[in-house]
């Protein structure tokens, strides 16, 4: 998703820019409207200024905390669709002999499918993996189910179907994760809450004495940082933050499914 990497390289830098922006502004409009005896106002001004820094806080705590569990999720949404197909895989063994060549065939094309369908590419190519994934889906379905009667107990046919629900379902939950975001109305409000604290905040230095740089460019990098590891945290194919690490358990079984469907070389003649 060229769009995802190209917000997270633009995000912060943005949002710095914003924040620098928005605190020079407030400064000059209070440089202008600064008049003498006005330090009355400043507990009042102070207080207003301390509660949009602290909606502030809180709304980027709410999304971080959001982001991290989000992530967690995603991480073991993997580990369990690895879980569950290497367990339908074994139970592959209770179907007749005849059937588990073709059966095991259609798992190593569903499992190329799903690392193939895994988000780092565009939405459009998953989009378009997707009717392949149910026809792949449908045939191991139907295949099991048409053998089940030949399975050597009723108990067998059942553990194997539940397996291979479980399986599918598995797939959905992992898919489904990856278009679970925090709202975009959430990040814009971020992104007004922040301006409108910068703004605040060079008023408020306006009143006080000359632009202090200092200040205004760390408050700039410390938020624009924690939203930018925020958002790195909501793309965890993308940024800095992955997932990428969890996928090597999908892979293992590719190696596995690679190593049992592929014939096995003939043996040295004897003598």
């Amino acid at each position: 998703m060229g769009d995802a990497r190209l917000w997270i390289l633009m995000l912060p830098a943005g949002l710095f820019c914003l924040l620098v922006a928005a605190t020079v502004a407030g400064h000059r409009l209070a440089a202008a409207r600064r008049r003498p005896g006005g330090a009355g106002d400043s507990v009042v001004v102070g207080a207003i200024d301390a509660a949009v820094l602290g909606l502030l806080g809180l709304l980027v705590a709410f999304w971080f905390s959001s982001a991290g569990t989000r992530l967690d999720m995603r991480r073991s949404l993997i580990v369990e669709e690895a879980n569950a197909i290497g367990t339908a895989w074994l139970r592959l063994a209770l179907l007749p002999e005849d059937v588990q060549p073709a059966e095991r065939r259609l798992f190593r094309a569903y499992l190329d499918l799903r690392l193939e369908q895994a988000p780092a590419a565009a939405p459009a190519a998953a989009q378009r993996l997707a009717p392949r994934a149910a026809e792949i889906q449908a045939a191991i379905w139907q295949t099991a189910v048409d053998a089940a009667p030949r399975c050597e107990s009723d108990q067998a046919a059942v553990l194997l179907l539940a397996s291979l629900n479980e399986m599918f379902d598995a797939g959905a939950r992992h898919q489904a994760a990856y278009g679970a975001h925090t709202p975009t109305l959430i990040l814009v409000l971020v992104l007004v809450v922040g301006a409108f604290s910068g703004l605040l905040a060079g008023h408020d230095m306006g009143g006080r004495g000359p632009f202090k740089w200092l200040h205004t460019l760390v408050f700039a990098a410390v938020v624009s940082l924690t939203i930018w590891v925020t958002y790195d945290l909501e793309m965890p194919r993308y940024g800095l933050i992955r997932v990428d690490d969890y996928d090597r358990l999908m892979r293992d079984l590719q190696g596995e499914f690679d190593a049992a469907v592929s014939p096995q070389p003939a043996g040295p003649p004897a003598g």
